[in-house]
């Protein structure tokens, strides 16, 4: 399961799972009283062609991202990926964390010469800076 999985999951089949059914179906829109707020008048739509919601009661509105986030009352991208997986009962993508790299033992660097800084470039950058030409 990755995210675009996630994102593909039908809005209505989402809010099915959770419990609630549209009280109205007009052509590709489905009305259904507000999931995550109380209302008299259902305000709620879901675009089922474009997988999308609008809340016409708060003005907000988007994709099951924005919708679990409604839910959970959480901008957090992974926690509203975690519960549109719980509440699908679908596992999530488990990512490896990089194990700490160690540093080499051996110098990175070979064939380094030490030699006199002439270059006068170098030395004018050097004095515009105020640092001594010999550190």
């Amino acid at each position: 399961m990755d995210i675009s999985a996630l994102k593909s999951i039908p809005i209505a089949d989402f809010l099915r799972r959770l419990g609630y059914a549209p009280v109205e179906h007009k052509g590709r829109e489905l009305t259904y009283f507000a999931p995550y707020r109380k209302e008299h008048k259902p305000s709620f739509r879901v675009n089922v062609e474009k997988n999308v919601f609008y809340d016409f009661g708060t003005g907000c509105g988007g994709d099951i991202f924005k919708l679990a986030g409604e839910f959970i009352h959480s901008t957090d991208f992974k926690a509203q990926a975690k519960y549109i997986a719980d509440s699908m009962n679908m596992q999530l993508p488990m990512k490896e964390h990089p194990s700490f790299v160690s540093q080499p033992t051996e110098p990175v660097f070979k064939n380094v010469e030490i030699s006199r800084l002439e270059s006068p470039t170098l030395l004018r950058y050097l004095a515009q800076r105020g640092i001594p030409k010999e550190i």
